[in-house]
Order: C-alpha cells, then structure tokens, then sequence
C-alpha cells in the first residue's frame, strides 16, 4: 500500500538588512529597528555608527542657562557672562533669553544685557520725586535725571499726582535733563502736592520669543509685541508701523509654548494654537486652531528644522508644518515624557527629556530626512542653543559641543545597539541557522556580538578587535528558535554596514 507523500515546506531563506532603522519601544518592530540604543547615530546611513564625539565648550559652577549671540552668554548662579566676563547680576534660577537687535533680554528677572554698548539694566524703570510740576506738555521732576532713565518713543505710567487727570499712560516725545515732554494738552497745568512716580512698565510675561525684531511673549490672558526694535517699549499704540502690539484672548488653560514660525508668531496651549498674521501692529490677525500643542513645561522643546516645528506635546514629539501637527514619536509606543528640552544643528532633532513613569532622563536625535529615532545617551541637558553654527547643551556644570566630527574627546566611547526581537510572524517552526554581520573597525576599536533565543539567557558569540582599521565578517550560529534577539556593544568607531539572516522553515506543527 501506497501512502500519499507530504510535500516539503523546508528550504533556507536569506535576509539582509540594507537600511538600519531606529528606536522602537512599542510592538510592530521590523528587520534593522532596535529595541535599545546607546551612541547611535544616523551620519553613515544607512549603516549602523556611532555618534561623533562631543568637546567642552565651558564650565561653570552654578550653570542654568546658555544663548548664543555673537559670543556664549550663560547664566551662572546670580552672575551673568557674556564672552566669559561677568556683566551682570540676576536671580538664580532657569532663564528665557532672546535677542533684539543687540540687546539679549531675560526672563523672569525683566533686564538686558547690550552686546553693543555693553550695558546691563532692567528692561522697565521708574523714577519717583517728591515735588513735580506740569504744563499742558511737559512734566518736570525737579533735581532727576530723566535721560538716563527714559527715551523718546517710550510708553510712561505717571501716577501720584495730586490731580487726578495728570495721572496718565502717555508717549514720551522728549526729553532733557528733568523734563519730560509729551503731546500739547496732555496735561492740566500747576504743581503737585503729592510725590508723582513715572514708571516705564514691562509685561509679565510667563514666555517669550524673537520675531521680526520684536520681543514676544504672553502671559496668562494676553498676548503681547514689544515695540519694533526695542524690547524696553510697551504699551506704545500711536497707530505707527514701530508700535507695541498686544491682544487678550479667552481660550482656558495656561499656555505652553511660543516661537517665531514663518511670518507669524505661535502661541500654544495644550490643545490649542493662537497664530498672529501681519507684518505690523495694524495688520495683525490672531487666528485660533485646535490641535495638539506642547505638553507644559516643555516649551524649551520647540526647535524648526526646514520650516517644520518639532515639539514635546501630550502623546509624544509632533511635527508642525502649517496644518495639522502630526505625531512622528510612534516609535515609542506607550512610553511618555516631560520636561523635555531640545535644540537642532540645523539637520537633526536633539530632545533631552525625563521619562513620565521613571523619571530616568535621556538625549535622543530624530532625523528628519530619515525619519528615525537614536537615544544618544542618558543626557540631562537643562538647555541648547546655537552658536556660530555649533549646537552646544548645557548639562550639569558644562556646555558640550554636539557633533564635532574631527574631534578626539571621546572617540572611545561605549556603544550598543539592541535589535528588536526577530520573528517571522509565520506559524511555521523555524530554526535560524546563522546570521552575517559585515563590519568596519576602526584601529583600536572593538565589538561584542551576544544572541538571546526566545526568552534564554544572553549567550556571548564573539568580539572582533580592530586593528589597523579592518572591515569584517562576523558569523553567529544561533539554535531552533522561533524568535532571535542580537545585540551588538563596543567601543570606538564601528560601522555596522550589513546584517544577513539565515533561517529554515520547519512544519506548522
């Protein structure tokens, strides 16, 4: 008797992993993505290397702050340095910095420091006299000296006057030793008996932000534009081209971000964007959209790369290109962040940021054109910021330089790359049978191959030294298995530049 004959469903399958890929911590993972990262970059794409090294740019003792203009200006405790000279005295504590023409301006302490004139002040100023005198145009504080308090242009609150009508908002539109004048009949004529104050006021602005040289910023319901070019000008509305600017908006919620973006200026809560059109005060529109905005405390997140906005939102990292922000973090799976900080060299994304759940901190990098994500380290940078075309952050006491590629500061340093789990997702059994790693090595640097088969042991397979740089062929002989993790750890510059799988297909039983 004759038994019918089972056709064969074995046979060896070759894979090769041509374009690595990026970080993923939730499922769905394929071929070339990983599960972990350390040193990773995507400067050889598509090959596997490792990021170039970092040089210190400074050390402080008391650091919680950079910017960059001209030269590197960094809070340090109570005193502020520019070009490593100190020039000022502010509150300790984290800052926003922006610049105006050559005025760096910080927040909250409200004062500038003036690259050009090489001043420090308050942004706002007040001059009280216990004797005062009015014309109809003209306001006379005896014995003060007003110029160098107040400019022409500038919007004054006076107040104290015994007479009520003299206690006004009015432009400046000159001034000379203790006088003050403004427009004919801006005042009733005669001397006051009570101490009168002038008071040059400045918002309190919760953030801030450049754009078309103006300082903008917000507080809990209004947004609000300095005048043109001078950060020191509020509250200025003489319907000219060079006014200050501000709107009140009723949307609820505190906002969480704001940045210059285009033409425009974007204000963010949460779950909404506040968008100011124009070129000047009179053209100004505020258009209001909801969408998905940054998560509070991560308005130091905000970075454009190619007139697209990248920010640490609700559910993870958003991408703004003028529509709808769409999420670019799916790779993370369920994992959240805060307090995230970020900054670009012009072609990647660099997010420092605490997990939600641990409160571990880690440096990650997107790549736009790639689209994909590398944890770097476990980086807690407190700030970024561009100078002369060079990233730099601000991590515990020191400023490092990102990217640095002819740098020898740390071209040893540890690297690993943890791929995701290797599963076929066929119901068939299987046994891989080897896997090929092709390699480049740099003289002195080296590389650990270790297999993991299903839920097993990390079992060790070989390491490969470099010397004298060398490119090779590394050979794994893994057991049955239905799924095979690898992870590769080393030190030095390594490419990874190819990965073969080698497996056979066993019954479906």
């Amino acid at each position: 008797m004759f038994l019918p004959t089972l056709p064969y469903g074995g046979g060896k399958t070759a894979r090769q992993t041509v374009t690595f890929g990026g970080v993923r911590y939730g499922r769905g993972g394929g071929d070339g993505e990983l599960s972990e990262s350390l040193n990773l970059s995507t400067l050889q794409f598509p090959a596997l290397s490792q990021r170039p090294p970092r040089t210190q740019a400074g050390s402080w003792n008391s650091p919680t702050a950079l910017f960059g203009r001209g030269k590197l200006c960094v809070v340090d405790g109570s005193a502020l340095l520019y070009d490593g000279e100190t020039v000022g005295t502010v509150a300790p504590g984290e800052k926003q910095m922006a610049a105006v023409n050559t005025k760096i301006v910080l927040w909250p302490d409200k004062k500038y420091y003036d690259t050009a004139q090489k001043t420090f002040g308050d942004l706002g100023a007040s001059v009280t006299a216990a004797a005062a005198s009015f014309t109809e145009s003209t306001l006379t504080l005896p014995g003060q000296n007003l110029e160098a308090a107040f400019a022409p242009d500038q919007a004054l609150d006076i107040s104290g006057a015994s007479l009520p009508e003299n206690n006004r908002s009015l432009v400046l539109r000159a001034v000379s030793g203790d006088t003050l004048t403004f427009y004919a009949g801006s005042f009733t004529p005669g001397s006051s008996a009570t101490p009168v104050t002038v008071e040059r006021k400045i918002p309190d602005l919760k953030l801030i932000c450049e754009s078309n040289n103006r300082l903008w910023g917000c507080d809990d319901t209004t947004i609000w534009a300095s005048a043109l070019g001078d950060p020191l000008t509020w509250y200025n509305y003489d319907g000219l081209s060079t006014d200050s600017f501000a709107v009140s908006v009723g949307s609820d919620g505190a906002f969480t971000g704001c940045c210059a973006y285009g033409s425009g200026v974007l204000f963010w809560k949460e779950d909404l964007l506040h968008k100011v059109m124009g070129l000047q005060p009179s053209e100004y529109q505020l258009y209001t959209y909801t969408v998905q905005g940054p998560k509070a405390g991560c308005h130091k997140s905000l970075q454009v790369i190619n007139e697209v906005l990248y920010y640490l939102g609700a559910e993870g990292v958003y991408a703004y290109a003028g529509g709808t922000p769409a999420l670019i973090s799916e790779n993370f799976g369920t994992r959240r962040f805060r307090d995230a900080a970020a900054g670009t060299d012009g072609s990647r994304y660099y997010l420092s940021m605490a997990d939600a759940a641990t409160g571990a901190w880690g440096l990650w990098t997107y790549d736009p054109q790639r689209a994909v994500w590398l944890r770097e380290d476990d980086t807690h940078a407190l700030d970024f910021t561009l100078l002369d075309g060079e990233l730099l952050f601000l991590a515990g006491k020191t400023a490092w330089r990102v990217g640095q590629t002819g740098g020898a500061a740390d071209d040893d340093l540890p690297w690993s790359a943890l791929f995701y789990p290797m599963d076929e997702t066929l119901h068939n059994k299987k046994g891989a049978s080897r896997l090929l790693l092709r390699l480049e090595l740099a003289p002195g640097a080296w590389v650990t191959a270790e297999l993991r088969e299903d839920d097993g042991p990390w079992r060790r397979w070989g390491t490969l030294h470099g010397q004298r740089g060398r490119s090779a062929v590394l050979t794994l002989l893994p057991g049955r298995c239905d799924t095979l993790q690898l992870r590769l750890s080393g030190s030095g510059r390594c490419v990874v530049k190819s990965l073969i799988r080698e497996f056979v297909l066993g019954s479906e039983v």
